[in-house]
């Protein structure tokens, strides 16, 4: 049983969609401008800069409650610690589907190492930690579980969240990391839906990039301890599309358990939520929408998508030529 609080706060989808192309052309050319320049301070100021002040900029000048958009409401300390848990078990999900995809592409290309940088010191690992955990968990979660989420919920009530995950795994601009994000981004998505909170997704984010960066971490320690070289060759071992069907194998048994393990807990939070609301909202668990925002959808709405799926198609193209 969910209860939903959509904001009265009207959007026009257009405006959104425009909005979303603009970001991912910003993301696409200042981002890796400033990322070709410096890794670290790149990704700053693509998250910060490119990513959060234009979406707060947005909102300010179509005077909507910044709060109630971005459901900055809080989330109980229990559900904080569920969602950790539920972030942890979805990892192997997500890999698992990246793999799929990898596994795809080996068929007819060579697999690239993700441009992801690693730490090779503790000091290192800090630094990456605040900017691709911290900083990409709550500027990303602002963008796509804050403005977006609501945005589309507006006009597609719960199918929102597959919509704004969708335009998450798009907005990593890589092919061999499309389905992962998507994953990541239906569960974030639904947790944000659930309750009501965008600490929800913030803290799936964090704990999902935080888990990323600390396993890169280790490996890269164990590899200078154990003396090993740095060319086994990433490019070369993912290559083998028997050992990654293999892999992807064993992922998805893994994923399977864990995936089970991701249901039981967002239960538990969906329970908590239908008692402590069903006395409050019982007689009204339902959504509320703005007459004008169920007007009919119109195609040329949604024309800033359909480039950014051109867009998207020609970045993968010149990923693997």
């Amino acid at each position: 049983m969910e209860v939903k609080r959509l904001s009265s706060d009207r959007f026009n989808i257009l405006e959104v969609n425009i909005f979303y192309l603009a970001v991912a052309i910003l993301l696409l050319t200042l981002g890796a401008y400033f990322q070709s320049l410096n890794i670290k301070t790149g990704l700053l100021i693509t998250e910060y800069i490119l990513v959060l002040l234009p979406i707060l900029a947005f909102l300010k000048f179509k005077n909507m409650n910044i709060k109630k958009v971005l459901r900055l409401n809080k989330l109980r300390i229990k559900h904080g610690f569920i969602v950790i848990a539920i972030t942890l078990f979805t990892y192997p999900v997500a890999l698992f589907f990246n793999l799929i995809m990898i596994t795809i592409i080996s068929m007819f290309d060579s697999i690239k190492p993700l441009p992801i940088p690693t730490a090779n010191n503790f000091e290192e690992y800090i630094g990456l930690f605040f900017i691709i955990a911290i900083s990409a968990g709550i500027c990303e979660e602002i963008f796509f579980r804050g403005l977006l989420l609501s945005a589309y919920e507006s006009k597609f009530k719960d199918k929102a969240v597959i919509i704004s995950a969708v335009l998450f795994g798009l907005f990593h601009f890589n092919l061999q990391n499309l389905l992962g994000p998507i994953v990541l981004g239906l569960i974030f998505g639904y947790l944000v839906y659930l309750t009501d909170s965008i600490y929800a997704g913030i803290i799936g984010h964090i704990t999902n990039n935080g888990l990323a960066v600390t396993l890169a971490y280790i490996i890269n320690v164990l590899n200078q301890k154990l003396h090993l070289q740095e060319g086994i060759n990433s490019e070369q071992v993912m290559s083998n599309t028997f050992q990654l069907f293999a892999a992807t194998l064993l992922v998805g048994f893994i994923a399977i358990v864990t995936g089970l393990f991701v249901y039981l807990l967002i239960k538990v939070i969906k329970n908590d939520i239908a008692k402590k609301y069903k006395k409050e909202f019982a007689e009204d668990l339902r959504y509320e929408y703005d007459i004008e925002n169920i007007s009919k959808n119109k195609i040329t709405y949604y024309i800033p998508l359909v480039i950014i799926l051109l867009i998207y198609g020609f970045v993968s193209y010149i990923q693997f030529v």
